[in-house]
């Protein structure tokens, strides 16, 4: 493995510790559980707040089944794309080129890069909306959401460009956790009976959504694809590869994987609890960002400002980091080199992408309406990228023995049969959506 490469990327600190972890069994289990973590703070951001708090403000608990699903097939099929990696040492980009077509793998990756586009316009556009009203409580009329937005996204792209994210993770770690703490303190004070959680478990389609700026199949097919997200898929894939994991670690890698599939379910669950206790209560729909507010004010009351700006501009930024960084690392996977994000081609699309990320501010689009437009589309790219890796994963000839078996293509056809319908309503959605602008 490259050690210069490992330096540069997001991965680095997380190998550096496993590396280190010899100390104690406590510390060794700790350090094995760290790629989960990582993907916990990549996947649980901005995207999946604004999905999870507008389905809950929306639809109440009517959408927890479709979250638990979307959860457990997260977590097996983060477990089979790492099966692949431990098997073959490729990522899934670099097999799609190598071992189905370079069509293919260059149609995904342009596909994926356009998606990532819009989620870099969607969180900047969030987090600059909600730094701009808190800075109206202390200084008259605030800062612009235009100046928040230039300097957000300075801010993150000089840290990009500096390379040293070690610290940067560590004080994110911090403050994600203590937005989710948050909510899940919060959703404790005001917990949904029983009666009410067992009815969210029952699988039904969302009502009509009056009054929201988002087609009620926009607002599912975003929540499944903040969660089912393939680019957790292709990170974790580049994760396991730079961590060595082989084949005998597969016992390692299935408890990391539930672990992080857990904790999402758990984190996510919080989120529209609390959503569906105060603002569906309250008739919201989660048009404007000012509306999260609430959300927080039975745990904070007077504080719940501070306490939700800095939450949501920590998983802001967690979110935009790593989006920003997921276009070069694609292209590295997809030519089957080291990701090294201080190259001088990968800092000029990260240059790039920095200035494009303020276009949604500057053209004035809504940030949440940008965010679910976003997910959705995630959700219509699942069953190409889902198709590819069962295609894979099924060959006696790349997989020898750890190819999928009967229960493995039973278990595949009914996550791709769920994938192409939510796919569908995205598109429904999506075109309800659209014609509306």
């Amino acid at each position: 493995m490259n050690k210069a490469h490992n330096a540069q990327s997001n991965a680095k600190p997380i190998t550096a510790q496993v590396n280190k972890g010899q100390g104690s069994a406590f510390k060794q289990l700790l350090v094995s559980l760290l790629p989960g973590i990582f993907l916990i703070g990549y996947n649980v951001g901005t995207g999946s707040i604004t999905s999870m708090s507008k389905a809950g403000a929306n639809f109440g608990l009517d959408l927890l089944w479709a979250l638990l699903l979307s959860c457990f097939m997260t977590y097996y099929l983060m477990s089979l794309a790492s099966r692949y990696t431990m098997v073959t040492g490729m990522t899934l980009l670099e097999g799609f080129r190598r071992q189905i077509s370079q069509p293919f793998a260059l149609f995904t990756l342009v596909i994926l890069a356009t998606i990532i586009v819009s989620a870099l316009m969607g969180v900047l556009g969030i987090v600059a909306d909600v730094l701009h009203v808190w800075t109206i409580t202390w200084l008259d009329g605030g800062l612009s959401i235009a100046s928040c937005a230039v300097a957000i996204a300075l801010v993150v792209f000089l840290l990009v460009f500096s390379g040293d994210t070690k610290s940067f993770e560590k004080i994110l770690a911090i403050l994600v956790a203590t937005m989710a703490l948050a909510f899940i303190t919060t959703a404790f004070i005001d917990i949904p009976s029983l009666n009410e959680i067992a009815k969210g478990l029952i699988p039904k389609l969302p009502q009509q959504n009056d009054g929201s700026d988002n087609n009620e199949f926009v607002v599912m097919a975003g929540m499944i694809g903040t969660t089912v997200s393939v680019f957790v898929l292709v990170i974790r894939t580049g994760l396991v590869k730079e961590l060595g994991w082989k084949i005998s670690d597969r016992s390692i890698e299935r408890r990391d994987a539930r672990v992080s599939a857990t904790l999402m379910f758990v984190v996510s669950a919080a989120v529209m609890f609390t959503a569906a206790s105060t603002l569906h209560k309250q008739g919201l729909h989660l048009n404007r960002i000012s509306e999260m507010i609430p959300m927080l004010e039975p745990l904070f009351g007077d504080f719940a400002m501070s306490i939700f700006v800095i939450g949501v501009i920590a998983a802001g930024i967690s979110s935009h980091l790593p989006n920003l960084l997921v276009i070069p690392w694609i292209i590295s996977d997809y030519q089957g080199v080291a990701r090294n994000v201080k190259t001088r081609r990968n800092r000029l699309i990260l240059a790039l992408l920095s200035l494009i990320s303020l276009l949604g501010v500057i053209f004035g689009i809504k940030p949440i309406f940008l965010m679910l437009m976003s997910q959705a589309c995630i959700a219509m790219v699942l069953p190409v990228v889902l198709g590819g890796l069962i295609y894979l994963t099924s060959q006696k000839k790349i997989m020898g023995e750890h190819k999928n078996n009967t229960t493995d293509k039973l278990m595949l056809s009914a996550i791709l049969l769920f994938a192409l319908y939510m796919s569908s309503l995205a598109v429904q959605g999506l075109i309800a959506d659209l014609s509306k602008l």
